[in-house]
């Protein structure tokens, strides 16, 4: 039986991947300039809140809870110090910055296989993760975890800590440090949809959303 984590994984590297055939698949139109920064952008604040997510919260309990053992951990933040700095690569493109190196087609290639190796490496994370929790602890941690996503910094730092109590303090100082910068350059910063509500035809569900009554409550 899959888990709370597990789904919570999958829906995520899903919703990355979709964000990430949007930007690459974008080009220049007269009429939207800057599509492809606003969907560049996008997946890459997305991609980035994930990664500070999973170094927040998964890797402490995969250090504390599991085999996967200290060398996998720093494994594991390698990948994603490298990921992360495709994504610089992917802004100096966008933006036109003369730091760019790779042209668009070798950009998204370099994208699409650093995200495959990130897909697994995290599938062997959730793997361990499963194997020595408990359902009650792998939920709260798949709690923990979404909420730290919410929280989390929404542009990549490949050169600053990312793990331990120093990891942490830059990851909230950079969350406060990037929101001033989306709200200055106007990004577009998804969330998570919100939940359907349990009961969505309930009187009190109509009565909060405004929804008609039905017929047969109208006489």
């Amino acid at each position: 039986m899959t888990s709370l984590l597990e789904s919570t994984l999958e829906s995520e590297h899903q919703r990355i991947r979709e964000f990430a055939d949007a930007a690459e698949a974008s080009e220049f139109s007269a009429d939207e300039p800057r599509l492809r920064h606003r969907l560049s952008d996008t997946f890459s604040a997305v991609l980035s809140r994930h990664l500070a997510a999973v170094d927040d919260v998964l890797l402490p309990a995969a250090k504390s809870s599991t085999a996967y053992g200290r060398a996998s951990v720093r494994d594991y933040v390698r990948h994603v110090r490298e990921l992360e700095k495709v994504l610089h690569e992917l802004k100096a493109r966008v933006y036109g910055a003369g730091t760019a190196d790779m042209d668009w087609d070798g950009l998204w290639h370099e994208i699409d296989r650093h995200l495959d190796d990130h897909a697994l490496r995290e599938a062997a994370l959730i793997e361990q993760l499963a194997a020595c929790l408990s359902a009650t602890e792998t939920r709260k941690l798949a709690r923990r975890f979404t909420v730290a996503e919410e929280r989390a910094p929404t542009r990549p730092h490949a050169y600053t800590p990312h793990t331990g109590w120093i990891g942490r303090l830059a990851h909230r100082f950079w969350r406060i440090a990037d929101a001033f910068w989306d709200e200055a350059e106007g990004r577009v910063i998804p969330h998570r949809p919100a939940k359907p509500p349990a009961h969505p035809d309930s009187l009190m569900h109509r009565y909060m959303t405004g929804a008609p009554a039905h017929p047969s409550e109208e006489s």
